[in-house]
């Protein structure tokens, strides 16, 4: 009966041996994507170039993140066919047009006199994965940096019609790398006003 037992517990004391080397050298690709820590690796850089690439593609169609409109092309009456009215619309002399703001998309569209969409700005919360030192090592160095109101702007030319540009808080000593708070597409000869000869904006 010693034996039995003895031998009984022998067993147990190989089989968690093994079960113990096993699970310890099990390779990492093994490990279920739940007991990683997303916040520790580097996929969150990886997915703020995807994003920054994926968002200079659109700007080259005149398009900016999960909003179908492209400027240039589009006007408001076709945001108004698929979105409704807009929370509100507001003249804003200095950008040469009015802007309607649709809060529940995160879209701020500026247009001109004949309804022509020229600005499409976002404010998409995904994009707070981009700071400002990633923004200029994805784009390189901007073609437009202006520091202004407490904000840096920095924008690059997309394709032969559009801008892009990224419009970050300003660094400061304290947030050296500020996170990006929105962004926009703009189709500048929208802004033009041949009647008053008016050039329109570059940036």
């Amino acid at each position: 009966m010693i034996i039995r037992v003895k031998k009984a517990i022998v067993k147990q004391i190989i089989a968690a041996f093994v079960f113990t080397l096993i699970v310890g050298c099990s390779p990492a690709s093994e490990i279920t994507p739940s007991s990683q820590n997303p916040t520790t690796s580097t996929p969150i850089t990886d997915t703020a170039q995807e994003l920054l690439l994926n968002m200079k593609k659109l700007a080259e169609q005149g398009k900016v993140i999960n909003a179908d409109f492209p400027v240039k092309t589009s006007n408001l009456e076709d945001v108004k066919r698929k979105w409704g009215e807009p929370d509100k619309t507001d003249w804003v002399p200095a950008a040469k047009g009015s802007y309607s703001t649709y809060s529940s998309h995160g879209i701020v569209i500026g247009f001109n006199k004949g309804l022509q969409i020229f600005e499409m700005r976002s404010f998409d919360k995904q994009l707070q994965i981009i700071t400002l030192a990633k923004a200029k090592e994805i784009y390189g160095s901007p073609a437009y940096d202006v520091k202004a109101n407490g904000e840096e702007i920095i924008g690059y030319a997309a394709g032969g019609e559009f801008k892009i540009e990224l419009v970050f808080p300003q660094p400061t000593s304290l947030m050296q790398d500020p996170v990006l708070d929105h962004y926009l597409v703009l189709y500048p000869q929208g802004t033009v006003n041949s009647m008053a000869n008016d050039p329109g904006r570059q940036w």
